[in-house]
């Protein structure tokens, strides 16, 4: 995802020279090819990330088009009033991109996990959000966000780490909203977002789950969430199990806006949540082994999935 995500800047800022990259002091092997073509584009602003944060809005206020790149925990959670008052009470088109979504960073442990940024975002009333799925869903997202920039609208886009794989669309709903399994929505469906999706996908391509179909969305934002809404209202009557699995807290994410959404809409739809728990995480080990041991674990998808 992050090589992804370079290239594609790469290609935004060869077009357009008000691009500029500021970074919290990593992702120096990743951005090599734009520092070499602009490195009077390229900012190390250290581990300072509130001033990066406000630097960038600044910037953006002058009419350039500051792109922010760090670790979640510490562009987000560390740096939440300056994106609160400065991007989103100022209406600044900042493109913030975190990088180490979920468990991503596991064995950094607690301090370099992101289990509640998507929460935290979503309280920013003009923010729009953007979970990738994958390498390929990267450049979508970015192009999406640049292109919001233009207008003062700012966004959050929310990666993994690396060695994605990219995963295949049966059939595209919008640009944010994909088929993964099946062209059309069956009794038992699943929706996901972010990277997690690739383990989705992996536990349901056993035959045997035919049944089963998994939507993706890219964007947590209002537009993609109605979009979602309508399809879920329009196959009410065929639907007879709706599992949201995401790599989040259980609270503020996918799960608790679509929820809420149907509620105001009288829609009675009943929603499952797969989800890590709602603690830190203090063990020292590789991601699919705390995912399964934190809420995300395949045995739980496939006997959803078994369910008539």
């Amino acid at each position: 995802m992050r090589n992804s995500f370079a290239t594609t800047l790469t290609e935004i800022a060869r077009n357009d020279p008000k691009v500029i990259l500021l970074a919290g002091d990593i992702g120096f092997r990743i951005f090599d090819k734009f520092i070499e073509e602009f490195p009077d584009r390229f900012i190390n602003c250290g581990i300072a990330e509130q001033n990066m944060v406000s630097v960038a809005a600044g910037m953006a206020s002058a009419g350039r088009r500051p792109i922010v790149y760090t670790i979640i925990p510490f562009l987000i959670m560390r740096s939440f009033e300056q994106i609160r008052v400065d991007i989103g009470i100022n209406q600044q088109g900042v493109v913030l991109v975190g990088v180490g979504g979920g468990l991503a960073y596991d064995k950094l442990g607690s301090t370099h996990h992101a289990y509640e940024d998507i929460a935290l975002m979503r309280t920013i009333p003009s923010m729009k959000i953007f979970t990738p799925i994958d390498p390929e869903d990267v450049s979508n997202c970015f192009i999406q966000s640049y292109n919001l920039a233009k207008s003062d609208i700012p966004s959050y886009i929310r990666l993994s780490k690396g060695g994605e794989p990219n995963i295949t669309r049966i059939k595209e709903v919008s640009s944010n909203i994909k088929f993964l399994k099946s062209s059309n929505i069956t009794s038992n469906l699943f929706i996901t977002h972010g990277s997690i999706s690739s383990l989705v996908v992996d536990a349901l391509e056993d035959n045997k789950y035919s049944n089963v179909s998994v939507i993706s969305i890219s964007e947590l934002s209002k537009d993609s969430l109605l979009k979602l809404t309508n399809l879920l209202i329009e196959n009410l009557q065929l639907l007879k199990q709706v599992s949201i699995v995401e790599e989040t807290f259980p609270t503020g994410g996918l799960h608790e806006a679509l929820s809420s959404i149907l509620m105001k809409e009288n829609v009675p739809l009943g929603i499952k949540h797969i989800c890590l728990d709602h603690r830190y995480i203090f063990d020292i080990n590789n991601r699919v082994s705390l995912l399964s041991k934190y809420g995300i674990e395949k045995s739980i998808i496939q006997e959803i999935a078994l369910k008539k």
